[in-house]
Parts: structure tokens; sequence; C-alpha cells
């Protein structure tokens, strides 16, 4: 249906609810995103397109969507609003997103809740889809519609019926218990165990069962290289709100506390406070006998490998020469050159895309996708983000050489390694882990037999009494 004085180009996006459009506002010439309420069947749905509307006009906020119109023209409802073209962050965790990158995006939307709380509404909603971007990168919260004031006893929420995104529910939302900001606090830490891990913590087979394991499933740990970040994840997604940050800005001063310097960051400070200690005067060094070697394979493998290059002993024997405070000036200002030769290179190439590093031959090619699968398992990258762990370079692998038996044998250590993390998921009587774990497993290994006994131990009868007791347990714990 047209709405007047709005050009409709394009359906960008639909949802049970509305769908929204590409439009332009023909008065000022300007594109806009089209919101229009698709069926109006229940007051409820109504009210509740209305009650959005009327809450982001309220919220003038940078990190939040801005609202140009809302009406209803002969029956139809309409929001008019700002349109973004920089995609969400759905698209980003599939592309794998770097852990810096992470927690920045938290940090800031970690701002923007605190706004919002401040202003008495809970979100209800925080999940990756409702992340947009604007084409500069800017990110932007949207969807506000099934937040609520807290101030008002309203009734748009369905009695007994939990509403939200299952993937990202907060127990207590799941529970239909009182909720406040701590409950968009909960859906945050899920997305942020998303972003660092390329995977949702807590899956089911049905709206049900994501629903209990939210209720009774333990926190999930993240690998070892981003255990810094665990305390943050554990008070972002504790089951007990009274266990989770008081607020939003509690969460974004406790971000600045623990800070996230990077490998790259780190080598940058070392080299400014070396170009400082220049200034001072001291008896001659020696030339370092020793170099840094970065090879083309080290390369391939990607930062991991290349930062411990960087790190290791050449680039110390570099440090502790300029150390020494040579009285040698052209030799130490040489020193510096070769420092920032080997940062500045080791940063361009973590830019690069793989098809750059292409040697065009395969057994080079094959060998660096070894470099690579290995630095993956060692990070636990086994089946994610895409295109950036160890499967899928084991794959690359055998499309290059199908009877690589490196390739195979990698193929059957990361099966076995879900196979051992389903056992164990089932000892604990985690059956959403483990059936995500045997799904992974299999889907790298089909033939694997000890996964496909596995997999029917996940639907045993005769342990579902106990799944159940321990899940009503937990509720009334």
């Amino acid at each position: 249906m047209d709405i007047p004085g709005y050009k409709v180009e394009r359906l960008v996006a639909e949802g049970g609810m509305a769908a929204v459009h590409l439009a332009t506002q023909e008065s000022l010439d300007r594109r806009v995103a089209l919101k229009l309420l698709k069926k109006f069947d229940k007051p409820e749905q109504s009210k509740r397109f209305i009650n959005e509307g009327r809450i982001i006009a309220s919220l003038n906020h940078q990190n939040i969507i801005t609202i140009y119109d809302i009406g209803v023209i002969e029956g139809q409802h309409y929001i008019s609003m700002e349109y973004l073209g920089g995609g969400d962050l759905e698209a980003r965790i599939r592309g794998g997103m770097a852990p810096a990158a992470a927690i920045d995006l938290i940090r800031t939307i970690g701002e923007t809740l605190d706004f919002v709380h401040r202003k008495g509404i809970v979100h209800r909603d925080i999940k990756p889809a409702n992340i947009l971007f604007r084409k500069d990168g800017t990110p932007i919260l949207t969807d506000f519609g099934i937040a609520k004031q807290l101030e008002q006893d309203t009734k748009l929420t369905m009695d007994g019926t939990a509403m939200g995104s299952p993937d990202y529910l907060s127990p207590e939302q799941a529970e239909c218990k009182p909720l406040d900001g701590r409950t968009d606090i909960y859906s945050l830490g899920i997305v942020l165990y998303e972003m660092l891990t390329g995977r949702k913590p807590y899956l089911g087979g049905s709206y049900i069962e994501t629903m209990m394991a939210h209720i009774t499933e333990p926190i999930p740990l993240l690998p070892p290289q981003l255990e810094r970040y665990q305390e943050l994840l554990e008070r972002m997604i504790a089951k007990n709100p009274e266990k989770r940050f008081d607020s939003a800005a509690d969460m974004v001063a406790f971000i600045d506390r623990i800070g996230h310097t990077t490998p790259v960051e780190e080598i940058s400070a070392k080299v400014v406070g070396l170009v400082r200690s220049l200034r001072d005067s001291a008896p001659a060094a020696t030339i370092p006998a020793k170099t840094v070697q970065i090879t083309r394979d080290d390369l391939a493998a990607g930062p991991s490998v290349v930062m411990q290059q960087v790190t290791g002993d050449g680039f110390r024997i570099l440090v502790n020469s300029l150390a020494s405070r040579s009285r040698d000036i052209n030799r130490r200002w040489l020193m510096v050159g070769v420092i920032l030769v080997l940062v500045t290179g080791s940063v361009w190439m973590f830019g690069r895309a793989p098809e750059e590093l292409s040697t065009g031959n395969p057994e080079s090619e094959v060998k660096q996708y070894l470099l690579k699968a290995k630095v993956a398992m060692d990070s636990d990258k086994l089946t994610a983000p895409a295109e950036d762990n160890a499967y899928f370079y084991y794959q690359e692998i055998i499309k290059l050489t199908p009877d690589h038996e490196a390739a195979r044998q990698g193929l059957t250590e990361i099966a076995n390694h879900y196979a051992d993390l389903a056992e164990q998921a089932l000892d604990r009587f985690e059956y959403v882990n483990a059936k995500h774990y045997v799904h992974e497993g299999i889907r790298v290994q089909p033939e694997n037999l000890r996964l496909a006994a596995l997999q029917q131990r996940t639907y045993v009868i005769k342990d579902v009494p106990t799944r159940l007791f321990k899940g009503i347990k937990s509720i009334f714990e």
C-alpha cells in the first residue's frame, strides 16, 4: 500500500508483525526506512506499533535510530525512520570479528543502553539483527517494537508469554518475571559471546528448549586466548539478575578497567618508548647479529604466527640494542626504522585477503593452509568463524589434494574433539550443548561412528525425567 508523501522503492526486511521498505520522502527528497504494520487484527499489535514510534521519538541519541514521522493512513500504520546503509551485526559476526572490535561495540551499545535505561525504558529485544550500522560504521540500536516504559503499567505483553528472540532471552524474561535494565545487559552478553566465538551459547531444538537452556545451562567458558573477557561475560549473563552489573554504566566502567590492548598496539607502544630513549646518550652498542625472519608461510598463517615472530628473539635483540643507548645516532635511527618496517609490514599483511597470499603453487598453498589450520586449532576455532577455522582450511587442502593425510587426520581430530565435548555435556545433562557439539562434529566427519552413537544418546528417553527434574529444581533455586 502506498503512503502519501512517500515513494516506495523496494522491500528491505520483513518480520511477523511489520515490513520495512526503502522509500523516498518526497517533500525533502531523502531516503528513509518506511516501516509498515502488516496486520493489526489485535488492538495490542496496533498499540505496540504506535508505542515503538513514540519511544524512539523520545530518544535523541547518536547511536539510536532517528524517527521522522509516524501515522495511520486509511488504516495503514507506518513509521518513517532513518535509512541505514551499513548492514547489520549478524553479517559482521558471520564474517568473523576481532575481539577488540567486539569489545568496542559492546562498550558503545552499553553506553546507549545506559541512556535508554535512564529514560525508564527497557529494550527487551537486544540481538545482532537489531544492531545496524551507518555507512561510516557507527553502530545504531534499532527496533524498539517490544520496548517497555517501566513507569507505565502497560498491557503490551501477552499474558504468560515471553516476548523477545529466544536465542537472546534472559532467564527472567523466559519465566515472565518483572524486568529491568539488567535483562538488556544479559541479552547483550549473549551477543558478546557470539561475536567472540562465532556461535550462540545456548541452542535448542525448539523455542522451549532454548528458553530452558537460558534458565538451566551453565555459563559457557571462552577459549583460552579470550579468558581475559570471561569475568565480563559472567557478570553480563549471570542467571540471577542480582549477580549481573547493576547498570549498563557499571558494565562500561568495567570494560574501561580491563582494557583490550592488541599485540600491534603493544609493539607500537614499545617503539614509541624506544624512540623517546634516543634523547639520552650512552656508550656504543654492537649491531645485532640476528634479525627477524618472517616468511611468506608465516604471513599466510595469520596474525598469531607473525606476531610471535615479530616479538621473538630477533625483535628482543633490536630492543636490547636500542636500550643500550648507542652514541652512533645513525645506527640507532636505522634500527628504529627496521622495527617500524616490521610492524608496518605485519599490519599491512594482516589486512590482505587470503587470495592475495596465494602463490599459485599447490604445494605452497597446502603448506599455508596447514599453518593456518594449526593456528585455528590452537585458538579453538574449529568450525567458526566463517572461513577462518580449522575445518575450513582442511577442506581447502582436500580440494587441492583429495587424499592429503594430514588434512584427513585434522578432520578426525576436530570430530573427536567435538565428541569429547558432547560426552562431557551429556554427563552434566546439558543436552542442548551436547546436541550442538554432535551436530558440528558430524558436519565435519559424517562417517564418525563415535559421534553417531552420541547422537542417539542425546535422544534417550530414559534421561528425560532426570533432565526435567534438574530444570525444575534450577528454576526454584
